[in-house]
């Protein structure tokens, strides 16, 4: 979920709807990190640092023994490693196991019942056992490894970027980290992704519609965010002033008069919605 969806439900007229969500892709890293940076109070809004003719790096020590960080990388990595040599150790113990049965000329066993959380009874293959021990075991070295890459790439240990922020909170000094560590570059180029999912009833009948775009930008300055964003606006003012659009006052897209010229006139510029309806059991 991308922040509260709620207040889009009267915005819309939706009041009826049963589940109503607004969500944002994110890849899986970006969700861990993001949760580190939030933990490590590097979010804090709290103007504590003066930071004139410092470096990054200084401003990350300065931080980090403010919020106990030696405390919290210890114990991230012990909840990661713990799991992690208790799963490998019990790994090596299964290829012990096997090993013995096979020059003993006894069957390994394949598979086996084992009970569950909640209480079930369930049938385990031994194979697959080993494959998902052996992912999971990949996935805590990964997280482990990724905890200090990130920290790192947001300057930890940057000690040529000078700071000249002046009196400033740990939120002020991670945007300034981001805006030029996350830098387009002047080939780089985004791309966005949306996509509107209706289901509903009619005539006793279940049908989903959905109404999808995908934009891509042409390079580091011309970006598609950039089209999305600042286009429908452009047209707006644009029919304003040369009386097409009569409405008056604050205003937000949600009527016809507002919404449908402007998506016809964004069609020319290759942003156009694929609509589709179909029904669903």
């Amino acid at each position: 979920p991308n922040r509260d969806s709620l207040p889009y439900i009267n915005t819309y007229g939706l009041e009826d709807a049963k589940t109503f969500i607004r969500t944002t892709l994110r890849h899986p890293d970006f969700i861990y990190g993001w949760k580190n940076v939030i933990d490590l109070k590097l979010t804090s809004e709290e103007k504590l640092y003066r930071t004139e003719g410092k470096s990054l790096m200084q401003f990350f020590k300065e931080h980090m023994e403010l919020n106990g960080f030696g405390e919290w990388l210890q114990q991230k990595l012990h909840e990661q490693f713990d799991s992690t040599k208790t799963l490998l150790s019990e790994l090596v113990n299964l290829a012990k196991l096997e090993e013995e049965a096979a020059e003993k000329g006894v069957m390994p066993v394949e598979e086996f019942m084992l009970v569950d959380d909640k209480g079930d009874l369930q049938k385990i293959d031994i194979d697959h056992l080993k494959i998902s021990a052996a992912a999971t075991l990949a996935d805590r070295m990964h997280d482990a490894n990724l905890t200090l890459k990130q920290l790192f790439h947001l300057g930890m240990d940057d000690d040529e970027t000078i700071l000249a922020l002046g009196q400033c909170s740990a939120a002020d000094v991670l945007q300034f980290s981001l805006e030029k560590k996350l830098m387009l570059q002047p080939t780089d180029k985004d791309m966005v992704v949306m996509l509107h999912e209706i289901q509903y009833e009619k005539n006793e009948t279940s049908y989903k519609a959905t109404s999808s775009f995908i934009l891509k930008g042409e390079d580091g300055k011309h970006t598609a965010m950039a089209q999305t964003v600042g286009l429908p606006l452009a047209i707006a003012a644009k029919l304003i002033l040369n009386g097409t659009l009569k409405l008056t006052g604050l205003q937000i897209p949600t009527s016809k008069e507002i919404y449908e010229p402007v998506l016809e006139e964004l069609k020319g510029h290759g942003i156009e919605f694929i609509e589709n309806t179909i029904i669903v059991d």
